[in-house]
C-alpha cells in the first residue's frame, strides 16, 4: 500500500480560520514504517493580496522571527492556483494532518471554500499532530523538541511533525506491545 499520509504546516497572518496564508509546507510519510519521504510541497505566497484576515500582532511577530523564517514573507505565488496544485500533489485518499485539530486543515479548508475549490480530503481522514503527542506524552514521558532546520518555515516544520509522529506511533505500538 502506497504511503497517503500527508503532514500539512502552515504559516500564516493570524490564527482564526479566514487568515492570510503565507506558506504551506508538506510531506507524503507512513508512521507504521517510521518513514517520512522525499515527496514534498512548499510554497510561499503573495499573502498581502489574498483577500483574508492579517492580524496585526501576528505581522509584528514576524518581525521577531529569524531572517530565514522571515524570506517566506517575499513569496509570490497566487493562493488560487498553489490550493488547486496541492489538491494534485496529495495522495489518493490523503490522510492529512496539521499540529493542531482546527489550525493548519481549518484554514486551508477555509480557503479552500473561499476560492470555490473542492477540499481534496474527506473529513474523516483528518490527523491531529497535538493528540497523538498527548498521548505519548501521557503514558511515556515528554518529547524532544525541534532542533536543527528552520523554525517557522512550512516544511521543515512539516518534515519535523511527521518524524515524531512516526517516532511516538513506533513508541506507543511498542508500549501497548503490537
Amino acid at each position: 500500500m502506497k504511503a497517503n499520509h500527508v503532514m500539512i504546516d502552515l504559516e500564516t497572518m493570524g490564527i482564526t480560520p479566514d487568515s492570510a496564508v503565507v506558506s504551506i509546507g508538506a510531506v507524503v510519510f507512513d508512521p507504521r514504517f517510521n518513514h517520512v519521504s522525499s515527496k514534498t510541497f512548499y510554497r510561499e505566497l503573495d499573502w498581502s493580496d489574498q483577500r483574508r484576515l492579517i492580524d496585526p500582532e501576528t505581522r509584528k511577530w514576524w518581525s521577531t522571527n529569524t531572517p530565514l523564517a522571515q524570506n517566506a514573507l517575499n513569496g509570490l505565488e497566487e493562493l488560487t492556483g498553489t490550493l488547486t496544485e496541492l489538491a494534485v500533489w496529495l495522495p489518493k485518499d490523503a490522510k492529512v494532518w496539521g499540529n493542531g485539530a482546527t489550525f493548519d486543515i481549518g484554514i486551508l479548508e477555509n480557503a479552500y471554500r473561499q476560492h470555490g475549490i473542492d477540499i481534496p480530503w474527506k473529513f474523516w481522514n483528518i490527523r491531529d499532530c497535538r493528540t497523538v503527542k498527548d498521548m505519548y506524552e501521557s503514558s511515556r514521558g515528554g518529547f524532544s523538541k525541534k532542533s536543527g532546520g528552520i523554525l517557522h518555515h512550512a516544511l521543515d516544520d512539516a518534515i519535523f511533525q511527521a518524524q515524531y509522529i512516526c517516532d511516538m506511533w513506533k513508541a506507543l505500538v511498542f508500549y501497548a506491545g503490537g
